[in-house]
């Protein structure tokens, strides 16, 4: 088959060439997919009273989760909680709505949404009503679409799904499913391992980016393996996560990462001044779960380390929490659960603090397009545009440091973010036929204040604007093939 082409003398050649670093945090099919254990792949992050607390950077985070609009910029990167119960699909598209605007009006402030918490649950702060996987996942691929559409680079994770342990019942069609007169159950709830079937049967891994989930470690060591006489008969241990990751990732072939969006350790009021709380009704029921506050900081930082070392698919950890212990008692009751879960002030701050940390820094590339142009007796000006583009979860500011050409280089700006170019225009008049190099010197950092906590990866660099001149070009027109 012959191409036709046309033949034109004497034009001139544009070839406007880019960095390209390529050093996607995950991988090319989804921006999260962990990468070697030798990569940095943790995020360290809490669920805090107040997410913008500087206590969060002075242990060395670099996450935080808020549960409603963060107000501001914060020194941080962000994880934020959104509501989805049952009543959310009464109002689905209004819903969307105002999360799409939400997710446009925060594309700087927010790296990423969480969809939900604990779907798997009927209580209030779950899906307020008997869990449903397909329809979770409903409201969760209408979120993903909508997040998406407004800020392609924000990552969306999915609720996370609470360990309940081991569900011997089937009910309504569903396994491992707790309803009132079913056996012993005390109301509905689904075994999260049989929910997070259902999830993915429903089509749930096309609407997420990571998986959530709520590894807590009871009073099992951070270490105990799932199965083990230390996790019990219902792997309420941290290490549960594992069979989490294989349901996902060999049952149904789904390769995204897990983020622990909440999980930690409860400790004996007793040993932290609050004997009174022992045999309080609103913690009386929770004995069996309890450590030690040395415990606590113990198997915290275990958790970090065993995740650094041994799970490449584990993102980010928001360990559950920084500050609750501080809450006025119009939050919840003096003695409840949720105080005693908090780090801060106690021995797991403090090791935490000194815990070796290897954080995913900020990664970049530039890309810049080639333009071919016309006619050298009259090439006119010639205007192209380098794009960075964020490879991690944070927003970006660029300024040009220098610029050097043979030819007549003009920057349209000198400074702006990743949702702006850097524009320019080039003069080749009266250049022969040869090869020549303008070079513009940028430098990247983080919007303020979040350079506080994560670094930028290679900031500097020289972006190339290559004129070549030639004495013929042919242009060929291809046959288009599709599949």
């Amino acid at each position: 088959m012959r191409i036709p082409f046309v033949r034109h003398w004497k034009l001139l050649l544009a070839w406007l060439v880019g960095i390209s670093i390529g050093m996607a945090l995950f991988s090319s099919s989804s921006p999260l997919r962990a990468r070697a254990q030798s990569a940095p792949h943790l995020g360290y992050g809490v669920n805090p009273l107040s997410s913008s607390d500087p206590g969060i950077g002075t242990m060395g985070f670099d996450w935080t989760k808020v549960f409603g609009s963060p107000g501001t910029r914060l020194p941080y990167r962000v994880l934020r909680r959104v509501d989805a119960h049952a009543s959310t699909l009464s109002h689905l598209s209004a819903w969307g709505d105002w999360l799409e605007n939400e997710a446009r009006i925060w594309a700087d402030g927010i790296e990423a949404w969480e969809i939900g918490n604990e779907p798997n649950l009927d209580a209030s702060y779950g899906w307020a009503a008997p869990p449903n996987a397909a329809d979770y996942t409903r409201v969760l691929c209408e979120a993903y679409r909508r997040i998406k559409r407004a800020d392609p680079t924000a990552i969306v994770v999915s609720a996370g799904l609470a360990p309940t342990g081991r569900v011997p019942f089937t009910w309504n069609g569903h396994r491992g499913y707790c309803a009132p007169g079913v056996g012993w159950c005390p109301g509905y709830y689904q075994d999260e391992r049989e929910f997070l079937r259902e999830m993915l049967q429903a089509g749930a891994a096309h609407c997420f980016d990571a998986l959530g989930f709520h590894p807590y470690g009871f009073a099992a060591p951070a270490l105990a393996a799932p199965g083990s006489p230390e996790c019990g008969p219902n792997d309420f241990c941290f290490r549960t996560v594992e069979v989490i990751h294989r349901i996902m990732a060999v049952e149904f072939g789904v390769d995204k990462p897990i983020w622990a969006t909440e999980f930690g350790w409860l400790v004996d009021p007793r040993q932290v001044g609050r004997s009174e709380c022992w045999n309080d009704p609103s913690f009386s029921g929770r004995h069996w779960q309890v450590v030690s506050p040395d415990q606590q900081a113990t198997y915290l930082v275990q958790a970090y380390q065993w995740a650094e070392a041994n799970w490449p698919w584990m993102g980010t950890m928001l360990l559950f929490n920084y500050g609750f212990s501080e809450a006025p008692p119009s939050y919840f009751p003096a003695c409840d659960q949720m105080r005693f879960y908090d780090i801060k002030g106690r021995p797991a701050e403090a090791a935490l603090r000194v815990m070796t940390k290897n954080k995913v820094p900020a990664r970049f590339s530039w890309t810049t397009p080639v333009i071919l142009l016309s006619d050298v007796d009259a090439p006119g000006l010639l205007s192209g545009a380098f794009w960075l583009r964020g490879h991690t979860p944070d927003p970006f500011r660029w300024s040009v440091i220098s610029s050097s050409s043979p030819f007549p280089l003009t920057l349209d700006v000198s400074s702006g973010t990743d949702r702006q170019p850097l524009q320019f225009t080039a003069n080749p008049s009266g250049k022969g036929v040869g090869s020549y190099t303008g070079t513009v010197q940028v430098r990247v950092a983080l919007l303020s204040p979040l350079s506080s906590s994560v670094t930028v990866e290679s900031p500097d660099r020289n972006l190339q604007v290559i004129l070549r001149v030639v004495p013929e070009v042919h242009r060929m027109m291809l046959p288009l093939i599709s599949r």
